[in-house]
């Protein structure tokens, strides 16, 4: 199988790369921003078709690097050609709104998008799901409770599902009470308890704002009504997600948390493989610890409904990425990143996205709501 790796340099594109050579795929392309040596080192390693670096000065570096390899070095304005090039999967493994453009321009090229990047499904919505079913791609999410219910609804009647339930681990303040945010450091939130991920995600497990954003894209992912979703917290991050049927029985998905297994499911599925990761021993684990969230914790989940229910889901995704840049910039603190994304839901216009210039407009009007507010990308 070809395979190309989009956002390579990141936690889950590493991975990927890893388990797609271990697999034996054609690595036709890999993509980085900044993050020229880790490039560097894994087009030497893989020895892929073509090398995309959307950051000028890594573009530079990269390409002088590989000048004497069989590789072609692409910057920033060829991504859309390598994007358009006809593969077996696509791994969208870029963080935040800049996975946007190669997710869209791989429809209908690649014949899987293995995603990761939660925002182009939370951004693109039903035109984004539609468009890619009516080109032919097929679509399996990579974040581990998405893939968890992915696997519980193969060979299900969609129609006999009462409930999704995605779970939590609380992030690294999930015993804090509200007071007790004021004063904590971007330190004190990378000390995620269980999961080794990138900065902005771990941040986001920390507000539970990633599981707002989870639940979102989880109503797109599988045509399921979002008041049909909800969370529980389960600090051992062994249950990965849950689903309810009609005859009130569960399947759900269970490991020990490690992305390598949901990475290697959607690059092979429908097949298994072996993965790397330990058997779990459930008289060793004793328990299985599950918990309703804080109120601070149920009041950031809650911008899903809000954000689905006023049409503003893009505003709310871009508003938190913008927020959490912030918090990691030391210009916001994380106990203001709720107020910051409220503030822009109440300003933001109603959504209506019919093509990926809507997704452009809107995002481009999200950005003047936040610079006007003081925040900018």
């Amino acid at each position: 199988k070809s395979v190309s790796i989009w956002g390579s340099t990141g936690t889950i594109g590493v991975k990927a790369l890893d388990i797609a050579l271990k697999s034996g795929f054609d690595i036709v392309s890999i993509s980085g921003n900044t993050n020229y040596a880790k490039l560097i080192e894994q087009a030497r390693i893989c020895r892929p078709r073509y090398v995309c670096v959307s950051d000028e000065r890594a573009f530079r570096i990269v390409k002088d690097a590989l000048s004497a390899q069989a590789i072609d070095v692409c910057p920033q304005s060829e991504t859309e050609n390598i994007a358009k090039l006809d593969i077996d999967c696509c791994v969208m493994a870029i963080a935040g709104s800049a996975g946007l453009p190669p997710s869209f321009s791989c429809l209908g090229h690649a014949k899987r998008l293995a995603i990761a990047t939660k925002e182009v499904i939370i951004s693109g919505g039903t035109f984004f799901m539609s468009l890619a079913a009516k080109k032919g791609t097929e679509i399996i999410p990579i974040d581990s409770e998405h893939n968890a219910i992915f696997q519980c609804l193969v060979g299900e009647d969609r129609c006999s599902v009462s409930e999704l339930i995605l779970t939590a681990s609380g992030g690294a303040f999930l015993d804090l009470e509200e007071n007790e945010l004021v004063h904590v450091s971007v330190e004190d939130a990378m000390k995620h308890p269980n999961w080794n991920m990138g900065r902005k995600i771990t941040v986001d497990s920390a507000t539970l704002i990633n599981k707002a954003l989870e639940i979102i894209e989880a109503s797109y992912l599988f045509g399921v009504d979002i008041e049909r979703i909800r969370p529980l917290i389960h600090p051992n991050s062994i249950i990965h997600g849950l689903v309810r049927f009609a005859d009130n029985s569960f399947k759900a998905v269970l490991s020990y948390p490690d992305m390598s297994l949901p990475i290697s499911y959607a690059l092979n599925y429908p097949e298994r493989v072996p993965v790397a990761l330990p058997s779990l021993d459930f008289a060793e684990i004793a328990t299985l610890r599950v918990q309703k969230p804080k109120e601070w914790q149920k009041r950031n989940i809650d911008l899903a409904y809000r954000a689905f229910q006023e049409q503003k889901v893009i505003a709310l995704s871009l508003a938190d990425e913008i927020a959490v840049a912030k918090f990691l910039d030391g210009s916001l603190k994380f106990s203001e990143i709720y107020g910051f994304i409220s503030t822009i839901l109440e300003k933001a216009p109603r959504e209506n996205i019919v093509s990926i210039e809507d997704v452009s407009e809107t995002m481009s009007q999200v950005k003047k709501i936040s610079a006007k507010c003081g925040l900018s990308l």
